[in-house]
């Protein structure tokens, strides 16, 4: 028989295909006819499951696996389907098959998230991160035959996280460099934190225009033997500026440059830094992890790493810009200072000279005088000629003062050239660096800020050119800027302060298009010698990609605290000290606080006072170790109650470091419950089991001593009365078993319903010689089902009657035909169930408290019964006091020809189940419920008043459910979950919710209208008028 034959094979795509045609017969598990059940199973569940599954069987663990898991063995799909665990995995077997072999042996599970498996599937060792399980795969005698593994690829998300946070280091420091130098060394530290992904970098750099060369300017784990190699490598390749990846490094290099993994590098990518700069401005030579494959993500990676250092070399060079352009204004100021100097040295000239001219005119005339004078006596030329060597001498002295005058002209003249020079050379500079910057600068001047100075990186911003800019106002040829950049700019002119602006938005029009972006913008104000600011320089810095890759990441962690607060059981974040810095939604509402009371040490205070000591401790001990935090205790809600919660945090590292610990909290408290349930249950079981086989054994030893064979008679009833007894609890643990694997069988077939009931209550009656079962009323129908099943559920109902009935003698069966069904009710008149039971009592394995000793049984044959009617789509309920007994009852639909009546307009919807009315003049929705319900009956009309609410525009409804026959609490969870918050979604606001006379009913009720505090307001009423008053004092 081949494998295609075996329906538990069917399904599954393509690798059950490739099960179906494999040849089991030359692998260690032999044909599938061998197979044991517990494989087949497991196999079956995996071919038939959208999550990635794989089963390793047997002492070699020989593999199988479906679609979802192929993709994990990579290349060695579909080689590894049937070969053992050890031979798929040669290269991770060793740390993994202690585990195997412990799930073999324990028949405990083992869960590892985002464990690292150095895997080859691609034909190299590659860096994997997994959340797995390890489950046994348990054969009926409670034999462990193989190993079930879930799995969940983490690989991507793990990477990813990583990447991120070099990212967000990159981002951290944007601005943290006064120089490009020190910016190098800043970008070497920062990638030497994260050689898992960049084994080595070498930065090239240089502020030339296009096509001029670049120089080294830092590199990180690379041996100074293989530097200049890396740099002719660049030279080699022409680099343009577009990524490139070099696949064969070590044949360009005299030896390997080895990774963190202590493997050589094969790869390297070559990054531009230009951030945007069609002149290249520099690019960096990274080398790539041979524990990774070289993708796309992995190529954007890199790029990313480029265009962020680029962002820090660049931010430096502009503050070495910005340093340049203050020196040129105190050189500005200097020169201001000779001016005024050359000045008043000139005054000084223009005076002296004014004297001499002076001094030489007297002298002129003073000697023509005194020739004259001579002339006529001797005397007074002698006397003339004393008084001309005097003028002589003055004249000497006249004359050296104004040689010293002119050598002082002369320095004066000469500082001045040199600071016309400096300042010529220093303007030159200035103009050089403003036009070789990577940011865009311009310098506008004036009131009609006219562009003084302006560079290419600047003009290409707003898609002009210099020629179109210089000498021009701005904002005439930007006028669609000016109503955001020119306030600005006068701002910063008329009073004179500094201003830097992050992430501004930025629109201007070029050639017929739009160009937009976002700018970081420092503007500085540009003084004259005075002192006067008469300008305002404005550096512009293109952060477009960095903006979008922030707000990027401000929507990723919006989307994470949106998940966090999607999950529905409590969140919390702490930093490596213990302290909650973070708590998503759910917790504040359980607690009632807000986060910021519960953050810190705030949530310990929520903690049971026997609890604290221990759940204390334990955190501490992970905080110390590093390891999961898991612990059990119990939080205080904010009604005060206290509820069990599994507490679990796993720490997230960077870099080998705790950076934080993400947790939960689940609630356990059902768990805790069913824990308690089942021990009780345990005890029972125990007690019911053994006390028959106790008696059997007594009756079997005094029969065995007997030697009258006409008394063994009594004897054998009582043992037979055991052993069925014994016979029912084995039956009814083996219906639940059934149940629960969705394995009971229904033979549906057509029967009479009253022959039934007589039937089985002339079948207890028999064993009841105290109580009288009497069948007041029984409507003869044929009803298809299955009889066998139907009698036990009144075997079980009538049996318990008689039990919890001990003083009374008399039990009440009615089966009449109602409402297009048949409703069967068994009143007994005994002890009666506290209202706070009655909603638990058809689960399995309860019984209640103070019953739990007195009355045999294992508290499972409501359970079993409330299944069957399920399965024949009726419903079972009851209504009880305690003290005074109880009525049982369930409701089997009747298959019927008759079509529902459906009238319907605008404001009015009638149906055999609901009627709906507009009340216009009271601005509400009147609804009445008839009859019996079921799921379907309560979701269409459910979902009609959902339709006429959004129709009507109104806020307030009167749910009156005075006519509701049975019990309609099957639908509840779809009215608490669906239901219920689509009203309040489409405007409910007032909801008054008149009782059902049925207690389940009510039950049902309180259940399904607390699922929207805060939204609705929901009050319950006995009657219609006391819930329509309520309305009506609402606004």
């Amino acid at each position: 028989m081949s494998a295609a034959s075996y329906t538990f094979l069917n399904g599954g795509g393509q690798a059950g295909g490739l099960i179906r045609a494999m040849d089991w017969t030359a692998t260690a598990i032999g044909s599938p006819e061998q197979w044991p059940d517990s494989l087949r199973s497991a196999i079956s569940i995996s071919l038939n499951s959208g999550f990635p599954i794989a089963i390793y069987w047997g002492p070699e663990f020989t593999l199988l696996y479906n679609d979802a898991w192929s993709s994990i063995p990579g290349d060695k799909h579909p080689w590894a389907l049937g070969k053992p665990g050890a031979v798929v995995w040669p290269e991770i077997w060793d740390g993994l098959k202690d585990q195997f072999h412990a799930v073999l042996k324990t028949g405990e599970s083992i869960r590892q998230p985002d464990a690292l498996l150095l895997m080859n599937r691609y034909g190299y060792k590659e860096e994997c991160y997994f959340d797995y399980t390890l489950s046994p795969i348990v054969a009926p005698d409670g034999s462990v035959g193989g190993v079930f593994n879930a799995v969940i690829e983490t690989t991507y998300r793990h990477i990813n996280e990583r990447r991120n946070a070099l990212l967000l280091s990159f981002w951290e420091n944007l601005n943290r460099s006064d120089s490009v130098a020190e910016a190098a060394e800043l970008i070497c530290a920062i990638l030497g934190l994260a050689t898992d992904d960049i084994c080595f970098c070498a930065l090239f750099s240089g502020s030339g225009p296009e096509g001029h060369p670049v120089s080294l300017s830092g590199h990180l784990s690379i041996p100074e033997e293989s530097l200049p190699f890396i740099s002719s490598l660049i030279e080699s390749t022409a680099f343009s500026g577009i990524p490139l990846a070099v696949n064969d490094l070590d044949a360009c290099l005299p030896g390997p440059i080895m990774s963190s993994y202590n493997e050589p590098v094969k790869e390297a990518v070559i990054v531009p830094i230009s951030n945007g700069d069609t002149r290249l401005r520099g690019h960096m030579v990274l080398g790539v992890s041979p524990r990774k494959r070289l993708d796309d993500d992995y190529m954007q990676f890199m790029e990313a790493v480029g265009r962020q250092a680029g962002t820090i070399l660049n931010n430096a060079y502009a503050k070495e810009i910005n340093e340049a352009y203050l020196r040129e204004q105190a050189l500005n100021e200097e020169l201001g200072a000779a001016n005024e100097e050359l000045t008043a040295t000139n005054e000084e000239l223009h005076q002296a000279q004014q004297r001499l001219n002076g001094l030489t005119d007297e002298l002129e005339a003073r000697v023509l005088e005194r020739t004259r004078e001579l002339e006529e006596s001797y005397e007074e030329q002698q006397a003339l000629n004393e008084e001309i060597n005097a003028a002589n001498e003055e004249l000497t002295s006249a004359n050296e003062e104004l040689a010293a005058t002119n050598e002082e002209l002369g320095e004066t003249q000469k500082h001045l050239q040199r600071t016309l020079a400096g300042l010529a050379e220093s303007d030159e500079r200035f103009r050089n660096l403003v036009r070789d910057a990577s940011v865009g600068i311009i310098l506008v001047t004036g009131k009609d800020l006219t562009t003084l100075i302006v560079n290419d990186t600047y003009a290409r911003l707003i898609g002009r050119t210099v020629a179109e800019l210089e000498n021009r106002p701005l904002f005439d040829i930007i006028p669609e800027t000016a109503s955001t950049f020119r306030p600005v700019i006068e701002r910063v002119r008329d009073n004179g302060e500094p201003l830097y602006l992050a992430d501004q938005p930025y629109m201007a029009y070029s050639n017929g298009g739009m160009i937009n972006g976002f700018l970081n913008v420092t503007y500085q104000p540009y003084r004259e010698s005075s002192g006067q600011v008469t300008g305002v320089m404005v550096l512009c810095q293109d952060v477009t990609e960095q903006f979008i890759s922030k707000r990027k990441l401000e929507l990723s962690e919006e989307r994470f605290r949106f998940m966090l607060n999607a999950i529905p059981q409590q969140v919390w974040t702490a930093t490596p000290d213990g302290a909650l810095n973070y708590v998503n939604e759910v917790v504040a509402g359980d607690f009632g606080e807000d986060g910021a009371a519960i953050v810190g040490q705030g949530w310990q205070k929520f903690i049971h006072p026997d609890d604290v000591a221990a759940t204390l401790s334990m955190w501490e001990k992970a905080l110390a170790s590093g390891r999961e935090y898991q612990v059990e205790f119990r939080l205080r809600m904010k009604n005060g109650n206290y509820i069990w919660h599994l507490a679990r945090a796993v720490p997230y590292r960077e870099n080998g470091k705790i950076v934080s610990w993400l947790g939960t909290n689940t609630n356990i408290e059902i768990q805790k419950s069913n824990e308690q349930k089942k021990d009780e249950f345990l005890s029972i079981a125990s007690h019911e089991l053994k006390t028959p086989l106790t008696s059997i054994k007594a009756f079997n030893q005094i029969m065995r001593r007997m030697n009258k064979a006409e008394n063994l008679g009594t004897f054998l009833e009582k043992s037979s009365h055991h052993i069925f007894r014994l016979e029912k609890l084995i039956n009814d643990l083996l219906d639940v078993t059934r149940i629960n694997a969705g394995k009971m069988v229904y033979d549906i077939q057509p029967f009479s319903f009253r022959e039934m009931l007589l039937e089985s209550i002339e079948s207890v009656q028999l064993k009841s010689e105290r109580h009288a079962i009497i069948l007041e009323k029984a409507d003869d129908v044929d009803f298809s089902g299955d009889r066998l099943r139907l009698e036990q559920v009144m075997n079980n109902i009538l049996t318990n009657a008689v039990k919890y009935s001990p003083e009374a003698t008399r039990v009440v069966v009615n089966a009449t035909v109602q409402d297009h069904g048949i409703v069967v009710s068994v009143q007994d008149f005994g002890i009666g169930i506290a209202r706070e039971h009655i909603e638990h009592l058809f689960g399995r394995y309860y019984r209640v408290d103070n019953t739990a000793m007195r009355f045999e049984g294992l508290g499972l044959g409501l359970y079993i019964s409330s299944e069957i009617i399920k399965r024949h789509n009726g419903t079972l309920w009851l209504e009880s006091a305690e003290g005074e007994g109880s009525t049982f009852f369930f409701r089997l639909p009747l298959q019927t020809n008759e079509e529902d009546r459906i009238t319907e307009s605008e404001g009015y919807y009638n149906d055999r189940s609901i009627t709906i009315e507009h009340n216009v003049a009271l601005s509400r929705l009147d609804v009445d419920w008839k009859g019996f319900q079921t799921v379907e009956s309560v979701q269409r009309g459910g979902m009609k008043m959902l339709e006429m609410l959004k129709r009507a525009g109104v806020s307030k409804v009167l749910n009156d459910n005075t006519h509701v026959l049975g019990s309609w609490s099957e639908a509840s969870d779809w009215a608490a979950q669906v239901w219920f918050p689509q009203m309040a979604a489409a405007g409910l606001r007032y909801f008054a919710w008149v009782y059902s006379p049925s207690t389940f009913s009510r039950m049902s009720a309180e259940k399904a209208a607390d699922t929207t505090p805060g939204l609705v307001e929901t009050r319950f009423f006995g009657d219609p008028e006391s819930g329509a008053a309520w309305l009506e004092e609402k606004a």
